[in-house]
């Protein structure tokens, strides 16, 4: 948001580089100056020029102030200072810079002057304050960390990344490491804090036996554990169940259990040592319910109803009544996470508009009635943040410290060549060289260019890029959303649109794009269900399919795409399992044969294009298998499977035999591969997050930060 301060800031740069002779941020990219103006600190002025006063460093360090409430407020007050500098000076220092700086310095002045006059102040009392944030993990993006609270005395922080769970001594920094159960010994264990007890002297935590991300936990093999800050290995109070709060008065603990199509169906309470549990709320088989809250008095909750129009957040009183819906699906499309506080107000983390997996959230509040759960007013916004999305979010019991999962995801795109029958990789570079996040999706028909997605305009689109430039070229800028694949003509690319309604890729129905390799405008082929995926053969075949789970998620429909008109005809149905969408499908080369699987757990399934099964691949010492596409010679596949704490590329051939290609060390979402048509080179991207725990020291206050 621009106003006279933006102008005060400039004159600050200027001001700055003609003091020191350096600039005050430096990026080889509009991208890396972008990132270096919100995150990075100058270097004291005086360190580069130490003939400088100091009130003048100071001058200068106000005027690049971050936080536009701590800088100048109009040019006269930063002229004031300046002119009070000068007869301090005078002939100093200073009077040689105002030789050089004299012309800009009045013209910058008085456009700030003349803009600021006209502008309308804030209302007393709603300006924004300054903003104390602290740092307080600094994993690396290989091992971040996956979640985290601060006690409610504010003495402790407790996190798990993904190796392990740790109690942290906030003031001093001292850390240990919660040791692992006896019945985990030599295992590969997942944990995830979930909730402090009010007392502070410990907290519920959840474990899940594979190494899948915590973020894709559900009750089915989870269990809930409370460790203490006083040492020693945590303790199992349930096993199938999925932990989500404490009450007020730590008396109770809520879990959800009874996974169905779209998460846990029942809600459950139990005490704090895991006895007397009862189940309170129970959704049917078209819905899931979850991630409970308790009001200040404990009297109502909060809590989610999620169905095939998407998440409801809903209010009730814990003893009788019906619920409240406070948020429709519409509102909570873009929510994050939620936190209910003390004083009855709802504290949520929101994903801008356009934004995409973690690319720029905000910190929102609305205040709700205790007693009837409704909300008090509208919401409001309280950060005007960008760079990272927020989550997991907890707050002391005096309400002035709130810690927060800090985390980004990033695409890297990846270049190698093909040996030994795709069995190896050779020479592995990046492509395309840029520090935006970017994923390569297909080739050219000539094995010349590759496709990619790239948010180098802070919006996802599909680029062109040949192998032997350094330039890409625009496909798609707008409205692109997922799974683009090249037609086998090789003069257009299929892909899945942004959904209608704003919600998450994948989550509501898809428009089915069309656009030409080289650009221009897309044409709507059709809408497809949620969670589709698209997939094309290689000329001569003129093939491209689409694969739609039903509404109840139990078969995939398998169907032909005419690239000019549309939806083809129904080619076969595949069977798939409840509740799990895991599944994958490709096709392969020469339109001839398909490549599935159900689940996770393979095994792969070669089909006609009638559906008859012609082979199972039962991928020898491999499990948790995330994703395939066929080899260019149709006589293998490239998989990507999960690993603790990662990816792994892998070919596999009809017989099962594995050769790993590539590991992909703190991978944490799409690892995909596309061999080139001709099968001499792979292009490969792996997505990765980062993740650490943060605080805002000044939290009580409720006016609005910048």
């Amino acid at each position: 948001k621009l106003d006279a301060r933006t102008d005060l800031f400039s004159f600050g740069l200027v001001l700055y580089e003609i003091a020191t002779g350096h600039r005050a941020f430096s990026g080889d990219t509009a991208l890396g100056l972008h990132d270096a103006i919100l995150r990075q600190t100058p270097t004291p002025a005086r360190e580069l020029n130490p003939e400088l006063p100091a009130k003048l460093e100071k001058i200068i360090d106000r005027a690049l102030e971050k936080d536009r409430e701590a800088r100048y407020q109009a040019a006269t007050e930063m002229r004031a200072d300046l002119r009070s500098l000068r007869k301090e000076r005078e002939p100093s220092f200073l009077a040689r810079t105002w030789v050089m700086v004299g012309g800009v310095t009045a013209a910058l002045l008085i456009a700030s002057a003349i803009f600021w006059i006209g502008r309308v102040r804030p209302p007393a009392g709603q300006s924004p304050r300054e903003l104390k944030l602290r740092q307080l993990t600094t994993n690396s993006f290989e091992n971040r960390v996956t979640s985290g609270g601060i006690s409610p005395d504010g003495n402790y922080l407790a996190y798990s990344d993904t190796k392990g769970l740790y109690v942290k001594l906030i003031e001093t920094g001292e850390t240990r490491a919660v040791p692992q159960p006896e019945e985990f010994k030599d295992q590969n264990v997942g944990w995830q804090w979930a909730f402090w007890f009010p007392d502070s002297t410990g907290f519920v935590a959840n474990s899940h036996r594979s190494g899948i991300d915590p973020n894709q936990w559900d009750s089915h093999e989870t269990s809930i554990w409370v460790a203490s800050v006083l040492g020693g290995a945590p303790h199992k109070l349930r096993d199938n169940a999925i932990a989500w709060s404490v009450s007020p008065d730590s008396s109770l603990i809520s879990f959800g259990t009874n996974k169905g199509r779209f998460g846990e169906r029942e809600i459950w309470l139990m005490g704090s040592s895991g006895d007397q549990a009862r189940k309170i709320f129970a959704t049917d088989e078209e819905s899931s319910i979850g991630v409970l809250s308790w009001s200040g008095d404990a009297k109502r909750a909060l809590y989610i109803r999620t169905d095939p129009s998407g998440d409801t957040l809903l209010s009730r009183d814990l003893k009788s009544g019906p619920p409240t819906p406070l948020f429709g699906p519409s509102e909570m499309k873009n929510v994050h996470d939620l936190l209910w506080l003390a004083d009855g107000r709802l504290l949520y983390s929101v994903a801008e508009p356009e934004s995409f997996f973690g690319s720029a959230c905000n910190f929102w509040e609305l205040r709700v009635d205790g007693h009837t759960g409704t909300p008090i007013g509208k919401p409001r916004k309280l950060t005007n943040w960008s760079g990272f999305c927020m989550s997991g979010m907890s707050v002391t019991a005096d309400g002035k410290r709130l810690a927060f999962l800090k985390w980004a995801g990033k695409q890297t795109s990846f270049l190698a060549d093909l040996a030994e029958g795709g069995t190896r990789i050779l020479r592995q570079r990046h492509f395309p060289l840029s520090e935006s996040s970017e994923g390569a999706v297909d080739w050219t028909p000539d094995s010349k260019a590759i496709f990619f997605i790239s948010f180098r305009t802070g919006k996802y689109g599909i680029y062109r890029q040949s192998l032997d430039q350094d330039i890409a070229e625009p496909v798609v800028t707008e409205g692109y959303g997922r799974n683009p694949r090249v037609t086998p003509d090789g003069k257009s690319i299929v892909y899945l649109g942004r959904t209608e309604d704003g919600a998450p890729p994948g989550r509501g129905p898809e428009p089915v794009m069309r656009v030409s390799t080289t650009g221009g405008p897309s044409q709507r082929l059709f809408i497809a269900r949620p969670w589709s995926l698209l997939t094309c053969a290689r000329s001569p075949s003129i093939l491209c399919l689409i694969g739609e789970p039903t509404e109840d998620g139990k078969q995939l429909i398998v169907t032909a795409i005419d690239s000019l008109k549309g939806r083809g005809p129904e080619l076969f149905r595949f069977a798939l399992v409840a509740n799990d969408d895991s599944w994958c499908l490709d096709l392969s080369p020469d339109g001839t044969r398909v490549a599935a699987t159900r689940t996770m757990a393979g095994p792969i399934y070669i089909l006609s294009l009638g559906g008859q099964v012609l082979q199972q691949v039962q991928v020898k010492d491999w499990s948790n298998l995330l994703s395939l596409i066929w080899a260019a010679d149709g006589k293998g596949l490239f998989v990507t499977a999960g690993i603790r704490n990662g990816r792994e590329l892998l070919h596999v051939d009809f017989q099962g035999n594995v050769h790993a290609l590539w590991e992909d060390a703190g991978g944490s979402n799409e690892t995909l591969a596309h061999p080139s048509p001709d099968g001499r080179r792979l292009a490969f991207s792996g997505w990765d997050t980062n993740g650490n725990m943060w605080m805002i020291d000044n939290f009580k206050n409720e006016e609005p930060f910048r």
